[in-house]
C-alpha cells in the first residue's frame, strides 16, 4: 500500500527556463525547472538540475529548497529505478534535517520538517525495493515520528512487518494507527488518499489478515483493552468493517465467509483468486516451498506412479492440462509423461512468473478458469492440479467440466486439503455428513466421502487414494490433506 510519488518543491510559478524566475536564487531556479523535468518524466534532466541546485546552495536558501533538492532528486533516482543513489540523496536530506534540528531546533519550520518525514517516508519505500525490511521499517517509524499525521508511511509499516518480518502483532499496531489518523477529523492526514474508503477497506482486511496469523495471542477492542474476546471476534470485526468500507472488496469478503464458517460459500471468486497471486507471484515459490514447508507436488507424482505400480509403468498422455499451475512446480514433475503439456491459470501475474523461471516447461499456457478451459480443449488426457482445487467448497461445478473435458478412460490427479484430526472429531459429533469447510486460511477442507460421492456421480472412479499428512505448515502446524486420482469410465460400445 504505497502512496503516490509527488514532488516536494516550494511553491514557485516561474518558466521552465532558468532566469525567468524573478526573486529566486538560482538553487530555487534549478529546483523548479527540475521539478518541471521529473513531472514530464524527463529524469534525467531533473537530476541535472537538482544536482546543479545542490552545488549552488548558499546560505541564503531555505531549509525548505535544500531538502527539496535532495528528496526531489532521490524520487528522480528512484524514477529510474536506481535505488542506491535514491537512498544516499534521502539520506542526506533527513541528516541535513537532523543537524539543523541539533543546532537550532526551536527555529525549524514546519514545512521543512514535512519535507523530512516524506524524504523519510520515500527512503522507507527504497529500501523495500531492495529487500531490506528492517530498514525500511526504521524509516517509516522515523517518518511518522516527524509527521504524526503520515498515514500512509504507518500503513507501509504494517506492511513491512505482516508481509516480510511475519510479526502480526506490531503490524496490527501500525495499521490501526493508520486507521486512527484517516478517521479523525480535527487535522487533515498528510496527503490524504482521493478515495478514503477503499484505503479504509485494505486496513481493516489487512488488520483482520494479521489478527488471524497472531495464533496464542489474546485480543480485545479498543474500546475496552482490559476485556479479553476471542481473537476471531476481532478478526471478523475488521474484515466486516471492510467489507462496509469498500462492497467490493473481494479478499475481505472471503476472509469474512471463512472465519465465520460460512457454508453458503462455494468456492473462493475468481477475483479473489487472481488477486492473491497476482500479489503473491514473485515470491510464490520461496514461500511456499521454503517458508511453509509445501511438498504436495511432489508427493502427487510419487503417489501417481504408485498408481500405474511404479514410474517404470506410468504411461505418457496425449494432451495435459496443469489446473492453477502456479510457477509450474508440479507441471515439472509431469512433464516426462506430458506429449503435449498446458499451464493454466487465473492469474496472469503467476504465468508470467512461470515462464520468467521455467521458460520451456510448457508447451501452451492460458489464462482463465480451469472449468472453462477443461471444455475447451477437450479431449484431455489428465488434468494434474496439486494444490488449486483447494479454492472449490462445492465440487459438482468443478467435477461436471472435468467428465466433460476428459476424454473416456482420461486420469485426473489432484491434492485437497482435510480438516484437522482434531476438528474431524468435532465434526463427527456436530454434522456427520459434513462436505467441506471454509477454513480461516481462506481455503477449502474436504472429507473424503464428499469427494468419493461426487466422483461417482460424473462418471469418475477412484484409482488411487492417498492420505496426504503435513505437505505444507501453517504457524507451525501441519496441514492435512488427500491424494485422489480418478479414471473417466469408458462408454460403452
Amino acid at each position: 500500500m504505497h502512496a503516490s510519488v509527488f514532488l516536494l518543491s516550494i511553491l514557485i510559478l516561474c518558466s521552465s527556463f532558468l532566469g525567468t524566475c524573478h526573486g529566486m536564487t538560482p538553487s530555487e531556479e534549478f529546483l523548479a525547472v527540475g521539478d518541471n523535468s521529473l513531472a514530464s518524466d524527463d529524469e534525467s534532466d531533473a537530476i541535472e538540475y537538482y544536482e546543479k541546485g545542490i552545488a549552488a546552495l548558499t546560505e541564503g536558501d531555505s531549509l525548505a529548497t535544500a531538502l527539496s533538492l535532495y528528496t526531489n532528486l532521490g524520487t528522480a533516482f528512484s524514477s529510474l529505478a536506481n535505488e542506491k543513489a535514491a537512498i544516499g540523496s534521502y539520506r542526506n536530506a533527513i541528516l541535513l534535517h537532523s543537524d539543523v534540528i541539533e543546532n537550532d531546533g526551536s527555529n525549524v519550520p514546519k514545512e521543512a520538517t514535512d519535507i523530512a518525514a516524506q524524504a523519510a517516508f520515500f527512503l522507507g519505500m527504497s529500501h523495500e525495493a531492495l529487500g531490506n525490511p528492517k530498514k525500511a521499517v526504521d524509516a517509516y517509524a522515523f517518518a511518522s515520528s516527524l509527521d504524526e499525521y503520515h498515514w500512509s508511511s504507518l500503513a507501509n509499516l504494517g506492511s513491512v512487518f505482516y508481509d516480510s518480518l511475519k510479526q502480526p502483532a506490531e503490524a496490527i499496531e501500525a495499521y490501526n494507527k493508520a486507521y486512527a489518523i484517516l478517521t479523525q477529523r480535527e487535522v487533515e492526514p498528510t496527503d490524504p488518499p482521493h478515495d478514503p474508503t477503499y484505503i479504509l477497506s485494505e486496513l481493516q482486511y489487512r488488520i483482520g489478515l494479521a489478527i488471524t496469523h497472531s495464533d496464542g495471542r489474546k485480543c480485545a477492542m479498543q474500546d475496552d483493552p482490559d476485556t479479553p474476546v476471542d481473537c476471531k471476534q476481532v478478526a471478523t470485526h475488521a474484515f466486516s468493517l471492510a467489507t462496509k468500507f469498500n462492497p467490493e472488496n473481494e479478499n475481505a469478503k472471503h476472509m469474512l465467509a471463512a472465519i465465520t464458517a460460512d457454508a453458503t460459500v462455494k468456492r473462493a471468486s475468481n477475483t479473489y483468486v487472481t488477486a492473491l497471486f497476482d500479489e503473491y507471484a514473485h515470491n510464490f515459490e520461496h514461500s511456499l516451498v521454503d517458508e511453509l514447508g509445501y511438498n504436495g507436488f511432489e508427493r502427487l507424482r510419487r503417489a501417481f506412479d504408485r498408481a500405474f505400480g511404479g514410474r517404470e509403468n506410468t504411461p505418457v498422455f496425449q494432451l495435459v492440462i496443469d489446473a492453477g499451475c502456479g510457477t509450474g512446480l508440479v507441471g515439472e514433475q509431469f512433464r516426462n509423461v506430458s506429449h503435449h503439456l498446458v499451464g493454466v491459470d487465473l492469474s496472469e501475474a503467476i504465468i508470467v512468473e512461470a515462464q520468467r523461471v521455467r521458460p520451456s516447461l510448457y508447451d501452451e499456457t492460458r489464462v482463465g478458469d480451469v472449468t472453462d478451459v477443461f471444455r475447451e480443449m477437450k479431449p484431455v488426457s489428465l488434468i494434474i492440479a496439486a494444490d488449486s482445487y483447494i479454492y472449490f467448497g462445492d465440487l459438482v461445478p468443478l467435477f461436471q467440466s472435468m467428465e466433460e473435458g476428459l476424454s473416456d478412460g482420461g486420469f485426473v490427479a489432484f491434492t485437497l486439503e482435510n480438516v484437522s484430526e482434531e476438528d474431524a472429531k468435532s465434526l463427527a459429533e456436530t454434522t456427520p455428513d459434513w462436505r467441506w469447510q471454509l477454513t480461516p486460511s481462506g481455503r477449502f477442507a474436504h472429507r473424503k466421502e464428499y469427494v468419493e460421492s461426487v466422483a461417482k456421480h460424473h462418471s469418475l472412479d477412484i484409482f488411487h487414494y492417498e492420505p496426504l499428512v503435513d505437505f505444507r505448515y501453517e504457524n507451525g502446524v501441519g496441514v492435512q490433506g488427500h491424494i485422489f486420482v480418478l479414471q473417466k469410465q469408458q462408454k460403452d460400445l
